[in-house]
């Protein structure tokens, strides 16, 4: 088995898991609206695309280790929840980036699933290697 490959079924955490889906999923989401043409105004969907890539490359770049998949679940649902919260009531996010409905929706299931991941993540301990 290559290297890379045990050393990400070794670093397997439900936030390891979790880097993996919302990565893909930012970085699906974000690079289609690029590709869609988004704008750059403000408020403007490149922006959030922006974001979303960003925050995809972080998630992406955490798997391969424990503790940085745990510290990127954290930074990123804590980002999905004070976006949650400001976009209640408004129609963008401090003028730059809009929320849509499908935002209502994707904002507190991002940010949710990064607390569930991180509090299963912290109860589960590594396993012991065997002594030879």
């Amino acid at each position: 088995m290559p290297h890379s490959v045990a050393r990400l079924t070794k670093a397997t955490t439900p936030a390891g898991c979790y880097c993996l889906a919302i990565g893909l999923f930012l970085m699906i989401r974000g690079g289609s609206t690029l590709i869609g043409g988004a704008g750059y105004g403000l408020p403007g969907d490149g922006w959030r695309a922006i974001l979303q890539l960003v925050l995809a490359a972080l998630l992406l770049a955490a798997i391969t280790r424990r503790t940085r998949a745990r510290n990127a679940a954290i930074v990123v649902g804590l980002i999905y929840a004070a976006q949650t919260l400001l976009g209640i009531h408004m129609h963008d996010l401090l003028g730059i980036i809009p929320v849509d409905s499908r935002d209502r929706i994707v904002h507190p299931a991002i940010a949710i699933l990064a607390l569930i991941a991180v509090v299963t993540s912290v109860a589960r301990k590594p396993a012991a290697a065997p002594k030879p």
